[in-house]
């Protein structure tokens, strides 16, 4: 017998490593960000929701008022108070929907449990309401967006505006767009 024969198959080479790491990370550089957005679509169904509810509570309002004003107070043009109402809460963590407002005690199917976004809206004509949301989800990265000011508003990373009119057709702009 021999005893000096070599071992070429006890492993991998530097160089094999290397490139193995190198392919793991293109793949990685493709499929993260594609997560990330996937995770924030996944996120803002509470908002598409919530909005639905919205649209249909204001269709209803004008179908028996032929106007969007739910609360003679708030006048035309003046915004609603920011709900869920999260003064020291930042955007997208979970605050409670607050039914107790003027401007949302009328609204028929309020949202249930942690409402990690902030809803306002806008009767800017009888047959025209603009309802802003605005959330921030920690895989679409910094504040970019201006929110509505009030309590729980200022800025987010993500923002759904919608105008509705009376006859139920909509205009929306979603920034950033999914």
């Amino acid at each position: 017998m021999r005893n000096d024969r070599r071992h070429h198959d006890q492993g991998f080479t530097l160089v094999e490593l290397m490139i193995v790491v190198a392919v793991i990370g293109i793949i990685a550089s493709l499929a993260i960000p594609n997560y990330m957005r996937f995770t924030a679509r996944t996120s803002r169904s509470e908002m598409l929701e919530t909005v639905s509810k919205l649209k249909l509570h204001f269709k209803n309002t004008y179908d028996n008022t032929a106007s969007f004003v739910i609360n003679p107070l708030l006048g035309l043009g003046s915004a609603s108070a920011v709900n869920p109402d999260t003064a020291g809460i930042p955007i997208g963590q979970a605050g409670k929907w607050d039914t107790t407002t003027a401007d949302w005690r009328d609204f028929q199917f309020p949202p249930e449990g942690g409402v990690r976004m902030r809803y306002s809206y806008t009767v800017t004509a009888p047959d025209t309401v603009i309802i802003v949301v605005c959330g921030s989800f920690s895989s679409l990265g910094g504040s970019t967006v201006l929110c509505p000011v009030g309590a729980g508003g200022g800025t987010a990373n993500y923002k759904y505006q919608e105008t509705f009119h009376g006859t139920g057709t909509s205009v929306t702009v979603e920034v950033p767009s999914f």
